[in-house]
C-alpha cells in the first residue's frame, strides 16, 4: 500500500498459489471504495466468488473484454489486474486499450511470472501506473531504460513485492525426467531426415519459423504433427493459387499456419511486418505426403504414448500438459479407462462433453473423488485455476518459455493442497529432436532473466538483500545514531545515509545508502561486504563513539557522500530521454508561454507551467499515449486540453545527504 500511495502501482511476485488473490482483495478492502479486477475470463468467476465470501466490494473485467475495448465504466478507485504478465507487449490491443483508461488511477499488478521474454516484459507492466521516472532519486533516471540494460537496479524493489519464503503451508515439490526410449529416437532421426528435405521458404526467418512449427508438433504427438503438416501443404496451396491470381500471400496467411504457435516465438520478429510478401517453396507439395507416411511409421508404437500409461498406472491425481489440443485429443482417444480433458473451446469426459467448470471442478477438491484421476489440457488451464487435488504435474510437451512451466506446477503446487510434495514429470523428447529445437536451452537462457531484475530466491542479492538481513538479525526498534564496535576483526566505518530534496523530507526518503569504507578509504555498497559487518557488528560489543575518533570517521566519509551528493544533484536527478511527441508538445508550449508573457496572462502562466512539468517528467504509459494525442491537435486544441494532463509534482534542484547512522568499527 505504501508503494501504491507514492509510485500510484506496485507488482506482487508471490509464487503461483501463494495467496496473491487475497493480498490484492485486503488491499482493496483497506481502500474503502469499490475496486476494479481486471482477470482473465477463465478465472473471473473464482474472483467474483472469493470477493463475495470476503465481503469486499469489486467490479470484475476480463483480459478479453480489455482487447475489445470493454473496460468497467467504474473511472476511479484501484485497480487490481491479475495475471499482469498478458500486459507485457504495449503493441497489443489489450494494452493500448488499458493504458489510457487506467489513467490517474493506483494500480496493483499481480503475477507469479512477470518477466516471459525479456526484462522489458517487467517494464512494460509497471508503466501502467508507474511513471518512466518514478525512481529518479534512486538514480533511475528512466525504469523502461534501466530494465532494458540489465534490470539491476536494487531500487526496482520499491515497486515489485516478493515475498521469498514458501507461504503457508504449500507443497514440497520432487521434480523428474521421463527419458525417450532408443526406438523413439530412431524414429525422431528418420523424420527430422524427413523434414529436411522440404525447402520451406526461400527466407531464412521464414523457413525458420516454418520448421519450428513443425518440430515443436513432433514432439508434442504423431496427431501434432501431422495437423501442422496438413496445415502446411494447406498453406502451400493456398500460396499456389495466389501465385496464378497474380497475388502474393503475408504475415496473416503464416500467422493462420503457425496456430497455436503464440507470441511466444521471437521468431515473429524477424519475419517483417506489414502485407510483405511470404515467400514459400511450392515445390514442397510434391514431397509432403512422403514426410506424412514418414510420420506415420515413426509412431507406431507410440513409446511416448506408452510412458504415459506407465505413468498413470499408479492412479494418482495427474495434470497432464500440453501444447497442442491435437494432442490432447490423441491421448484422450488412446488412454485407458475414461479421462477428462480440456482444450479451451471445448472440455469433457472420456468421448462426452462437459462443461468446463464441471471438468475443472472435478480436480479442484482435494480427498477421495468417484471422479477421474488424470486431466489432460493445454496451457489454457495453465493460470490461475485451483486443481490442488492434483498430486502430480506431467509436462507432456515443453512450452516456450519458463512462465508456462511455473504455471503449469502453480495448479497444484499451492495454498491448500493436502498432499506434503506434488511430483513433477517432464517427458524428455528424443536426443536428436532437442537439439533440433533447443527447447531446454531456451528455456534455460530464459529462466535466468528474472534473477537479473532481482526476482526469485537466487534474485535476492539485488535489492531484497536488506529485507534478508533484517529477518538475519532479528526484531528490534531502528534507531540513528553512531556507536563503536570491537573484537569483530574488521577496521573501518559503516555509514547509512539518504537522499532529500531540501524543503522536502518525504520525496526520496527511499532513496537510501548504506556502504561500509575500509581503513584504507576504499567505499563499498557491496552486499556482501555490507551484510558481513552488519552481522559482525549485532554480534560484537558496542560503546559510545570518543569524540575524536567520531570526527576522524567522517572526515573520511565526506570523500564518498560528496560522490554521491555531486552525482544526486546532477545526471541523476534529469529525466529520461524524451519523446519525439514530448519534445514537440513542450516546444509548442514555451511558444504559448512566450505569448502569455507578453500578454501578462498569469492565469495562462500558471496552466502552461503546470502542463510543461507534465511533459517534461517521465510518464506511465496512458500517459505517454496522451502525449501522442496532444501531439497530433492543433495549437488551440492543444491549449484547450491544459486542465486536463495530470498533476506532476514540482523538482527542486537543491540535493542533500543526511546521515542515518555510523558504526565505527575498531580493532
Amino acid at each position: 500500500m505504501a508503494a501504491l500511495d507514492r509510485f500510484g502501482g506496485a507488482l506482487v511476485a508471490d509464487a503461483v498459489g501463494s495467496g496473491k488473490t487475497y493480498v490484492a482483495l485486503a488491499v482493496a478492502a483497506a481502500r474503502r471504495r469499490t475496486a476494479v479486477c481486471l482477470v482473465p475470463a477463465m478465472l473471473a468467476r473464482q474472483w467474483s466468488e472469493v470477493a463475495r465470501r470476503l465481503d469486499v466490494k469489486v467490479e470484475i473485467g476480463t483480459h478479453e473484454q480489455a482487447s475489445r475495448g470493454r473496460l468497467p465504466e467504474i473511472r476511479t478507485g484501484l485497480v487490481i489486474i491479475d495475471e499482469s504478465h498478458h500486459f507485457r507487449n504495449p503493441r497489443t490491443r489489450r494494452y493500448r486499450h488499458t493504458a489510457p483508461w487506467l489513467l490517474g488511477r493506483q494500480v496493483l499488478l499481480l503475477s507469479a511470472t512477470p518477466i516471459v521474454n525479456r526484462l522489458e516484459d517487467l517494464a512494460h507492466q509497471l508503466l501502467l501506473g508507474v511513471r518512466d521516472d518514478a525512481l529518479i532519486a534512486d538514480g533511475i533516471a528512466s525504469l523502461r531504460a534501466a530494465l532494458a540494460e540489465g534490470g539491476s537496479a536494487s531500487a526496482v524493489g520499491h515497486l515489485v513485492i516478493e515475498d521469498p519464503a514458501e507461504a503457508g503451508l504449500r507443497p514440497a515439490r520432487s521434480t523428474g525426467v521421463c527419458p525417450a526410449t532408443a526406438r523413439e529416437e530412431a524414429g525422431a532421426r528418420r523424420l527430422l531426415e524427413s523434414l529436411d528435405g522440404l525447402r520451406l521458404s526461400l527466407h531464412a526467418p521464414i523457413a525458420a519459423l516454418i520448421r519450428s512449427v513443425l518440430l515443436r508438433a513432433a514432439a508434442s504427438s504423431p496427431a501434432a504433427l501431422a495437423t501442422a503438416l496438413r496445415r502446411y501443404r494447406g498453406l502451400l496451396l493456398h500460396g499456389a493459387d495466389a501465385r496464378r491470381a497474380g497475388r502474393s500471400l503475408g504475415r496473416a496467411e503464416l500467422r493462420e499456419f503457425a496456430g497455436e504457435l503464440d507470441d511466444q516465438l521471437v521468431l515473429w520478429e524477424l519475419v517483417s511486418d506489414g502485407q510483405a510478401t511470404l515467400e514459400l517453396a511450392l515445390d514442397d507439395l510434391d514431397a509432403i505426403a512422403g514426410v506424412l507416411r514418414t510420420c506415420a511409421e515413426a509412431a507406431e508404437p507410440d513409446d511416448k504414448l506408452g510412458r504415459l500409461r506407465s505413468l498413470l498406472s499408479d492412479r494418482r491425481t495427474t495434470l497432464v500438459f500440453t501444447t497442442r489440443r491435437e494432442t490432447v485429443r490423441y491421448l484422450r482417444d488412446r488412454l485407458d479407462g475414461s479421462v477428462a480433458w480440456c482444450t479451451g473451446d471445448r472440455s469433457g469426459l472420456g468421448h462426452a462433453g462437459a462443461a468446463r467448470a464441471a471438468v475443472m471442478g472435478w480436480f479442484q477438491e482435494p480427498g477421495a473423488h468417484p471422479m477421474p484421476r488424470c486431466l489432460v489440457t493445454t496451457d489454457v488451464a495453465a493460470e490461475g485455476l485451483d486443481l490442488r487435488r492434483a498430486e502430480r504435474v506431467v509436462h507432456y510437451d515443453l512450452p516456450w518459455t519458463p512462465m508456462r512451466v511455473e504455471q503449469r506446477e502453480g495448479r497444484a503446487v499451492r495454498l491448500g493442497s493436502t498432499h506434503n510434495r506434488i511430483e513433477v514429470i517432464r517427458f524428455a523428447p528424443p536426443p536428436s529432436l532437442e537439439a533440433a529445437l533447443g527447447l531446454e536451452r531456451r528455456l534455460a537462457s530464459k529462466a535466468a532473466l528474472p534473477e537479473r531484475a532481482g526476482l526469485g530466491a537466487r534474485g535476492a542479492r539485488l535489492w531484497r538483500w536488506r529485507t534478508l538481513l533484517a529477518d538475519r538479525v532479528g526484531a528490534g526498534t531502528a534507531v540513528g545514531g553512531v556507536a563503536t564496535v570491537t573484537g569483530t576483526g574488521h577496521r573501518g566505518v559503516l555509514a547509512g545515509f539518504r537522499l532529500v530534496r531540501r524543503g522536502d523530507e518525504t520525496v526520496g526518503a527511499d532513496a537510501s545508502a548504506v556502504g561500509w569504507l575500509s581503513h584504507d578509504g576504499v567505499w563499498s555498497e557491496d552486499p556482501g561486504v555490507v551484510g558481513e559487518r552488519v552481522l559482525a557488528a549485532c554480534g560484537s560489543a558496542s560503546r559510545p563513539v570518543d569524540p575524536t575518533a567520531l570526527r576522524t570517521a567522517l572526515d573520511a566519509l565526506t570523500a564518498p557522500i560528496r560522490a554521491r551528493l555531486s552525482l544526486a544533484a546532477g545526471r541523476r536527478w534529469l529525466a529520461g530521454e524524451p519523446s519525439a511527441a514530448a519534445r514537440g508538445v513542450a516546444d509548442r508550449l514555451s511558444q504559448a508561454v512566450a505569448d502569455a508573457a507578453r500578454r501578462r496572462d498569469r492565469r495562462m502562466l500558471a496552466r502552461l507551467e503546470r502542463a510543461l512539468r507534465f511533459v517534461a517528467g517521465g510518464h506511465t504509459a496512458g500517459e505517454s499515449m496522451l502525449l501522442d494525442r496532444m501531439a497530433g491537435t492543433s495549437t488551440a486544441e492543444l491549449l484547450a486540453w491544459l486542465d486536463r494532463v495530470p498533476a506532476t509534482e514540482s523538482r527542486s534542484d537543491t540535493v542533500e545527504v543526511r546521515l542515518t547512522g555510523v558504526i565505527v568499527f575498531e580493532a
